[in-house]
């Protein structure tokens, strides 16, 4: 549980636009401490993220916060499979969480599926690893089912030898894939020809690689406040580079470097509008 001061930081929604969200649409509803201060959970700060996104993207208030709340009522089915899924992972079954994950991916559409179910789950994973509720094992089991899934998606994607060019990696010490090759695989299905480096992509090779491309947009992840540091010298290497637009995701993209263009929290908002730029 965070305060109101922590989500505005997190999701780059300011305190009093939050407030006024919460006061005409009802969009989401925090507890209170002892002292009387707003908290909000992992649920509520979802919310916000697809909310502001939603309205980046054009959206009415009004009308985003019903498209919310239609959602949240897709998500009950959502949430019980998340918690399967958890509890398989615990167990280390992994024909459980195989079945689970295809039954969901093939629920509804691939953006749909990543952004309002696949990333939360991911995200209670790596809060239950970290409130000691599953191993490391359980952890890496469920990641490594997911990027084959999520390698499958982007194989079968349609690439395109026209579109736009996306230079698409992890910077230099930086693991966390998924978000990324979900990611790419949405640019993908929008017409966008993709690049995928992968994980750990050092400064020079991100250099070379968009010389080598004549790419137009360079995607990276912050999936961690502490690896902004480790932008700094990509940003540095590609910042010359004529045309190339500096684009970031991840939970914590607003603390990486000022070249770097935030491209929200839905994957699929994101992989449309550098489709539409």
């Amino acid at each position: 549980m965070v305060t109101i001061k922590k989500v505005a930081e997190l999701t780059g929604v300011p305190e009093h636009t939050l407030r006024a969200w919460e006061r005409r649409y009802g969009l989401v509803e925090p507890t209170r401490s002892a002292s009387g201060y707003r908290l909000y959970d992992e649920a509520a700060i979802g919310a916000i993220r697809r909310m502001s996104d939603l309205v980046r993207e054009g959206w009415a208030p009004r009308r985003a916060a019903a498209e919310i709340a239609r959602r949240n009522g897709a998500e009950h089915d959502g949430a019980r499979a998340r918690q399967d899924l958890l509890s398989a992972a615990r167990r280390l079954d992994a024909e459980t969480v195989e079945r689970i994950l295809d039954a969901q991916l093939t629920h509804d559409s691939f953006e749909r599926i990543v952004d309002e179910w696949l990333m939360p789950t991911m995200s209670s994973l790596g809060n239950a690893w970290a409130r000691g509720e599953i191993t490391v094992a359980a952890e890496h089991l469920v990641a490594t089912i997911v990027m084959r899934r999520l390698a499958t998606a982007y194989d079968q994607a349609a690439t395109s030898v026209k579109g736009t060019t996306v230079l698409i990696g992890a910077p230099p010490g930086v693991d966390h894939e998924i978000g990324l090759l979900a990611f790419a695989t949405a640019a993908r299905r929008a017409g966008l020809r993709t690049v995928y480096l992968g994980a750990q992509v050092p400064v020079a090779a991100w250099g070379e690689a968009a010389i080598e491309t004549e790419a137009r947009h360079a995607v990276t992840t912050l999936h961690r406040r502490a690896d902004a540091v480790r932008l700094q010298p990509v940003a540095a290497a590609l910042a010359g580079l004529p045309g190339l637009g500096l684009w970031v995701g991840g939970s914590h993209q607003a603390a990486a470097p000022e070249a770097f263009q935030p491209l929200g929290h839905s994957i699929a908002a994101a992989a449309a509008a550098i489709a539409a730029a």
